[in-house]
C-alpha cells in the first residue's frame, strides 16, 4: 500500500479526476432514477467511491515500468461498473458511444502525461477542413434522413420557415399564413442573402443545409480565435471540436431553420476582429449580425460596453452601442407596423410582446407592481431555475469558475431567457441559447490561460503547453459525455416511416395548388408550399377547402360539411361538401 501511494504523483491525480469526473459527469447526465430515495442515495455514493478509489491505486499502478494486465482490465471495467448505477431505461448501447469517445481521450490524456503524444500537429488546417466537411456531410444525411420520415422538432415552425420562403419567390415578400408576414414576428434582412438559394432549390430542406452549412464553417472564426490564445494547435483542435459538439449547438442542426441559428459564423468573426483590433471589419461583421435578428441589438451594446470595460478608444464604445439602439428602436417600430397590417398572431414577436405585457406598466396599475408582477411569473422566480441554467452551464465542468471576462457579452440572451415565463427557453433544442453558447465557449477557452496559472496547477510541475492540451481534452471530453442530451432525440428517436410519407404525398396530389389546406402540426411542412395553410386546432373546421389528417386528429374532429376522398393507412383527405 505505501509502495502504491508513494508512486502517486501529481500528474498521476490530474489523470483521475479526468476520469472520475468525467464519468460522474456522465451518469447525473442521464438522471433518471439515478437517486431514488435517501438511503439508495447514501449506498449508491458509497459504491460509487469504492471504485474510484480502486481506478485511483490502479491507474497509480499503470505508470509503474511493467503494470499487469489486471490493471489495464481494471481501468476497462471502472466505467462500465460505474455505468450500472444509470437508469436502464434512459441507457443503451449506441449512449455507449461518447463514453467510448472519452475512454480514448483518456487514453490520449494519459500518453500526454506520459510525453509519448505530440501536443503540436502537422497541417492542422488540413485537419479542421477534414472535421468541417465531415460534420457538414454528416449532419446534412441526417436531416436528409430525418426529412424522409417527418421527424421534426416543432414542425409547425419548419412549415412556417418554407411556406415564408416559397411565397416571397412567388412575389409575396416573407408572407406566411400564421404571422401574416415573418416582420411581424422578427426583423431579419438577413434572409433576403438566403432567398437566391430557395429560388434555385425550393425544396424544405434548402434552408436547414444552409443553416448546417453556416453552423459548420462557424468553427472557422471560433478556431482564429484560439490561434489568437494558443499555441499549442492541438489545443485548438480540441476546443473546435468543443465548438461544434456543444449541445446548445449541435441540436440546432435538428430544429426550424430560425434566423438566430444562422447567427454564429457571424458574431464570432465580430469577436475575432473585436479581439484582433480591426475597427472596419469589426463593424461590417457586427451589422450583418444585427441584420439577423432584433434582439441582437442588446449584444451590440454589450459590445460597446465590453469595450469600456478594456479601455477602448471612443469609436469601439459609441459605435456598436449606437447601432445596437438604432437598431433595436428601429426593430421595434418594423415589427409593431406589420403587426398592425396583418393583426398577427400574439404569440408572434414574445421578445417584444411577451415582456411588454409582462413588465410594462397597464393601465392603472403602478410602474413598480408591473415589474413585480412580470418578475414572479418569469424563469428567474421559479424554483426549477437553478437546475435551468445548471442545465446550459453544466458541459463546461470545471472551467466554469475560470470563465474570463468575455463571457459577459452572453448575459443578454441568459437574461432574456429568465425574465421569460417559458421553462422551455433553456431547452437543448430551442434557438435562445445559441449566443450565450458561443461566448461561454470562448470565454472557457480564455480561461484555460487562467487555470493554468493557478496555484494548484503549478505544483504539479507541468509545462504550461502540456497543461492547455490537457484542460482542452477534458473540456472537450466534458462536453461530448453529454451527448445523450441531444443523440437520443436527434437522432435515435427518428423511425422509419417512408410507407406513411409515401402515403401523405399520394393525398396531397388530390389537392390543388390554389386550394386552402388545414393539417395537423405534424403534417405542416409537407403542405407548406402554397399561398394559403392552417393548421388543425377547432373542433369544427368551416373554412378550409381541405382537411388532410390522420387517425389521431380524426377523432375529435367535427366533419359534416366535408366528404371523405381518400383513405389510406392512417391518413384520411376531406373535400369540403360543394352545398357549403
Amino acid at each position: 500500500m505505501k509502495t502504491i501511494i508513494n508512486q502517486f504523483k501529481p500528474g498521476y491525480f490530474l489523470f483521475i479526476l479526468f476520469l472520475s469526473f468525467i464519468i460522474l459527469n456522465f451518469l447525473i447526465s442521464l438522471n433518471k432514477g439515478f437517486f431514488s430515495n435517501l438511503i439508495s442515495s447514501f449506498l449508491t455514493i458509497f459504491l460509487i467511491l469504492s471504485i474510484l478509489i480502486f481506478l485511483m491505486f490502479s491507474v497509480a499502478l499503470l505508470f509503474q515500468e511493467k503494470p499487469s494486465p489486471f490493471i489495464y482490465s481494471s481501468i476497462i471495467l471502472s466505467p462500465i461498473i460505474l455505468l450500472s448505477f444509470a437508469d436502464r431505461e434512459s441507457t443503451n448501447l449506441p449512449l455507449l458511444f461518447p463514453l467510448s469517445l472519452v475512454l480514448i481521450l483518456s487514453l490520449i490524456f494519459f500518453l500526454i502525461l506520459k510525453g509519448d503524444f505530440p501536443y503540436h500537429l502537422k497541417k492542422p488546417v488540413r485537419i479542421l477542413g477534414v472535421i468541417i466537411l465531415s460534420y457538414f456531410i454528416i449532419f446534412t444525411l441526417v436531416n436528409i434522413y430525418r426529412f424522409n420520415n417527418s421527424c421534426f422538432f416543432n414542425p409547425q415552425d419548419f412549415a412556417i420557415y418554407n411556406q415564408t420562403f416559397w411565397n416571397t419567390i412567388q412575389g409575396r415578400l416573407f408572407e406566411n399564413s400564421t404571422y401574416g408576414s415573418n416582420f411581424a414576428c422578427h426583423n431579419s434582412p438577413f434572409y433576403f442573402l438566403l432567398v437566391p438559394f430557395y429560388f434555385l432549390f425550393p425544396h424544405p430542406l434548402t434552408l436547414s443545409i444552409l443553416k448546417t452549412l453556416l453552423l459548420s464553417l462557424s468553427v472557422i472564426p471560433f478556431y482564429l480565435i484560439l490561434k489568437d490564445i494558443f499555441k499549442e494547435n492541438i489545443s485548438c483542435l480540441f476546443l473546435g471540436l468543443s465548438f461544434l459538439f456543444f449541445p446548445f449547438l449541435v441540436s440546432q442542426n435538428f430544429t426550424p431553420p430560425h434566423e438566430i441559428s444562422f447567427l454564429p459564423f457571424f458574431l464570432l468573426f465580430t469577436y475575432y476582429f473585436f479581439r484582433k483590433n480591426k475597427f472596419l471589419p469589426f463593424l461590417i461583421f457586427l451589422i450583418l449580425s444585427l441584420s439577423i435578428k432584433e434582439n441582437v441589438s442588446l449584444i451590440a451594446i454589450m459590445f460597446g460596453l465590453y469595450s469600456l470595460f478594456c479601455k477602448r478608444t471612443l469609436r469601439w464604445v459609441l459605435s456598436p452601442i449606437l447601432l445596437g439602439t438604432i437598431w433595436g428602436i428601429l426593430s421595434l417600430f418594423i415589427i409593431l407596423h406589420f403587426q398592425k397590417i396583418y393583426q398577427a398572431n400574439p404569440n408572434s414577436a414574445w421578445f417584444f410582446v411577451v415582456l411588454k405585457k409582462r413588465y410594462l406598466p397597464q393601465q392603472g396599475k403602478p410602474f413598480l407592481s408591473s415589474i413585480l408582477r412580470g418578475l414572479s411569473y418569469s424563469n428567474l422566480a421559479q424554483p426549477y431555475f437553478f437546475n435551468l441554467v445548471l442545465h446550459l452551464l453544466r458541459p463546461l465542468g470545471i472551467i466554469l469558475p475560470f470563465l474570463s471576462p468575455v463571457s459577459i457579452l452572453g448575459v443578454p440572451g441568459l437574461l432574456l431567457n429568465s425574465l421569460s415565463d417559458r421553462p422551455g427557453n433553456f431547452s437543448v433544442f430551442m434557438h435562445y441559447n445559441i449566443i450565450t453558447s458561443c461566448f461561454l465557449l470562448i470565454g472557457a477557452s480564455e480561461g484555460i490561460k487562467k487555470l493554468t496559472k493557478f496555484r494548484l496547477m503549478k505544483k504539479l510541475n507541468f509545462r504550461e503547453e502540456i497543461l492547455k492540451v490537457l484542460i482542452s481534452i477534458f473540456i472537450f471530453s466534458s462536453i461530448i459525455i453529454h451527448t445523450s442530451s441531444w443523440l437520443t432525440s436527434g437522432i435515435l428517436s427518428c423511425k422509419h416511416n417512408k410507407k406513411y410519407i409515401e402515403t401523405v404525398k399520394e393525398a396531397l396530389a388530390l389537392i390543388p395548388k390554389e386550394a386552402s389546406v388545414s393539417v395537423p402540426s405534424d403534417l405542416a411542412v409537407w403542405i407548406s408550399a402554397r399561398k394559403k395553410y392552417s393548421l388543425l386546432k377547432e373542433r369544427r373546421p368551416e373554412d378550409y377547402d381541405y382537411i388532410l389528417t390522420n387517425t389521431e386528429k380524426l377523432e375529435w374532429l367535427d366533419l359534416n360539411k366535408y366528404v371523405n376522398i381518400f383513405q389510406k393507412g392512417e391518413i384520411f383527405l376531406f373535400r369540403k361538401a360543394k352545398k357549403f
